[in-house]
């Protein structure tokens, strides 16, 4: 399930969309329709409630983030330690950046 909001980041608007669950072959119709969805230059995807990302569901991420980022910055929040590694080894950093992690104790 994805779920989309335009949200303020800072000073700027963005797009915030929140991806739900296991991202396969059954996500296409919502991953693909999100492009047309882009009104802001800046995209923010929340992981922090998805859960397995298989070969489809990478594949079509790839996709979803080679149309938008012709027209926008992509950043990647909530990411898991297996979901950091997937989308290196797979190359959505190339199109999608990770957001800033915390550091636990930071102030």
């Amino acid at each position: 399930m994805i779920t989309a909001k335009t949200s303020k980041d800072g000073s700027a608007a963005c797009d915030y969309f929140v991806l739900e669950g296991t991202i396969d072959a059954y996500s296409e119709g919502l991953l693909m329709a999100i492009p047309a969805k882009v009104k802001h230059p800046l995209v923010r995807f929340d992981f922090s409630n998805a859960g397995r990302v298989n070969s489809m569901g990478v594949a079509l991420l790839l996709r979803c983030f080679k149309e938008i980022s012709g027209k926008a910055e992509i950043r990647l929040e909530g990411l898991s330690q297996m979901h950091t590694m997937l989308f290196k080894m797979t190359g959505v950093f190339l199109l999608a950046t990770p957001a800033e992690q915390k550091k636990e104790g930071a102030a």
